[in-house]
């Protein structure tokens, strides 16, 4: 009966991962073959036409970048011309370098001349610059009207002057709080540059500051635009924006990509297709925003169409489909009723198979044939569950045994202290230890200082037996008496020496027990200087006349640590050129206690206890 049911499973196995009821497979059908691929498809074709649209749109933004950068450029490149004419002035120079010969209004009105010289040939239609010119005889001059008046101490005292005056060589733009009087200009910030005026003679006579005003040069390049520009450092700090009259420094655009190897590109960033170019000049950073619901307005449209009308002939294929999974399945649902019947009587069923067909007749038989497993499943439970008990109270009259047998080891002791039989007392109490660890059947691992107390409780008794002819050398790294290792695991090794290794010894034995790490394992070995093993029997050198075999502990302590570490220990036995060698390594596990506890000789009171 058994059989016959592994082999009806084998035949259904492989369909086991798909739904268990036709309605559910034809459903899956559906949405796996024609839904899942019309719909990958779609949203594939969608994002390709976004990816061509952005890609379109970041490119025609992009030579509109450019454009404005080269306006920025132009800008720049006049206002640094504008340097060189006024150096290049004659009159100009004399004014400046020779004060005296002109009274005061002579000397504005020559220096004005010239600002409005250069504002009428060169910056018409393009961003206003502002001048400032101080010389180094106590006279200022300036091409607008200023916030506050002007004081040459103060303007000697700015970190312009000291610029001009200290670098005269070096061309460089900075930003500086906007120095002009509300009605000139109300930016927060002016792009200055400053320099030194020199003769013919390379002498610096003055100092000259340059001031464009870049916001105002947004507004006179994007003011038909409703794009947003912003002037940004690389950092994404941003300096000037199109659409705000206001200081921005403080505020930082998130999303900004690396552009240390990129001089103009996009990305997208929250809600705005970002076209950006760099301003080399300045190292600053020119980005022009665009909406994405703007860009993409016709697409989402689309999107929305589409999605409309594949929802719609979904939801009727999907009543379609079941509407004809309904007409199928009904018969199936009359066994359903039935099976659930059989749950009633405790499985104590059996279903007609005549007049059944195709999957209805599949799930019959199934059936049919799991009710018969479960009965013998039942029956089976039902034996394994009286050999538990039975075994249970085997265990139970064997936990009774070894607690008679210390307690009588505890009054044989107290005899022989009363004869004065220290001997045997000692032999009672190394007993009792051994005794002790056997029974607590608790733990599974215990120190490695604790298994060589077990170790040398085994050597004193058989020391009293073999007259003191071997004796038992321990070799252990610092560090390592609180590693934990299986219980009775080194005390098997050194019987098996004394027991197959002494026995046909002529002379004094030794026993090594070795403790050490490597490679976060523990290992531990019991050498002994006896018979070795017999060919055949190790993978070492082995002589004739040795021991017959390793002893029943080491197959034993295999086991154990087969259970215990589950691959990751293992067991070898080598034969010496005199003796055996069992070496056995297990994972490096350390249980230091809180507080050294207190060693001494213990008593078999736990005997007495249980």
């Amino acid at each position: 009966m058994g059989t016959r049911g592994e082999g009806f499973k084998a035949r259904i196995r492989p369909s086991a991962w798909l739904p268990q009821t036709l309605k559910n497979r034809l459903f899956l059908a559906f949405a796996l073959l024609i839904l899942l691929p019309h719909a990958g498809l779609n949203l594939y074709n969608f994002n390709r036409v976004e990816a061509v649209l952005r890609k379109q749109t970041a490119d025609q933004n992009l030579n509109q970048m450019l454009s404005l950068n080269k306006s920025l450029e132009d800008v720049l490149n006049v206002a640094y011309k504008s340097v060189i004419l006024v150096e290049q002035d004659d009159t100009v120079s004399s004014v400046l370098q020779a004060p005296e010969r002109y009274d005061t209004l002579q000397r504005v009105y020559l220096i004005d001349t010239k600002f409005k010289s250069i504002m009428n040939s060169l910056f018409i239609s393009l961003s206003p610059v502002y001048y400032t010119i101080v010389d180094f005889k106590g006279q200022v001059y300036a091409s607008y009207q200023p916030y506050e008046s002007l004081s040459y101490g103060r303007m000697i005292g700015e970190e312009w002057y000291a610029k001009a005056v200290g670098q005269p060589n070096v061309y460089a733009w900075s930003w500086e709080d906007n120095y002009t009087s509300r009605d000139v200009s109300r930016s927060p910030e002016l792009l200055t540059y400053a320099t030194s005026l020199k003769n013919r003679n390379n002498t610096p006579y003055a100092a000259l500051r340059v001031s464009v005003d870049v916001y105002e040069w947004f507004r006179l390049a994007t003011q038909f635009s409703q794009e947003k520009y912003l002037l940004l450092h690389p950092d994404g700090t941003v300096l000037a924006d199109s659409q705000l009259g206001r200081d921005v420094q403080d505020e930082r655009l998130t999303g900004l990509p690396a552009l240390a190897n990129q001089d103009k590109g996009y990305y997208v960033s929250g809600s705005y297709l970002n076209i950006y170019t760099k301003l080399p000049r300045l190292d600053k950073v020119l980005i022009k925003q665009v909406p994405l619901d703007i860009m993409y307005a016709e697409v989402d449209r689309l999107k929305r169409s589409f999605f409309t009308v594949s929802v719609s002939l979904t939801l009727a294929f999907l009543t379609i489909t079941l509407l004809i999974a309904s007409t199928v399945t009904k018969p199936l649902q009359h066994l359903q009723r039935r099976m659930a019947d059989a749950v009633d009587k405790r499985f104590r069923v059996k279903l007609p198979e005549s007049n059944r067909h195709g999957e209805v007749l599949q799930l019959t038989r199934a059936f049919n044939q799991m009710m018969a497993d479960i009965e013998e499943l039942v029956q089976r439970l039902n034996e394994e569950e009286r050999k538990k008990e039975a075994v249970r109270f085997q265990v139970l009259l064997s936990q009774t045994n070894p607690h008679f047998l210390l307690n009588t080891l505890n009054t044989i002791k107290w005899l022989a202290l009363v004869e004065q039989q220290s001997d045997i007392a000692e032999i009672c109490v190394s007993l009792g230890k051994l005794l002790e660890a056997g029974l607590n059947s608790e733990l599974e691992l215990i120190h490695v200082k604790e298994e060589l107390r077990l170790v040398e409780s085994y050597v004193t008794i058989q020391n009293f037996r073999y007259k003191q002819l071997f004796e038992v050398r321990y070799e252990a790294e610092p560090g390592l008496e609180y590693a934990l290792i299986p219980k009775l695991s080194l005390q098997p090794l050194a019987e098996n020496s004394i027991q197959h290794g002494f026995m046909e010894l002529e002379g004094q034995g030794l026993i090594t027990v070795r403790a050490y790490a490597r490679d976060n394992r523990l290992y531990l070995e019991v050498e002994d200087n006896g018979a070795g093993l017999k060919p055949g029997m190790s993978t070492g050198m082995s002589k004739p006349g040795g021991r017959s075999r390793p002893g029943i502990g080491i197959s034993n302590l295999r086991e154990r640590l087969e259970l215990l570490f589950k691959g990751r220990s293992g067991l070898e036995v080598e034969s010496l050129d005199q003796g055996t060698r069992v070496r056995f390594y297990l994972p490096l596990l350390l249980s230091k206690p809180y507080e050294e506890p207190v060693i001494g000789k213990q008593e078999l009171h736990a005997g007495e206890e249980g």
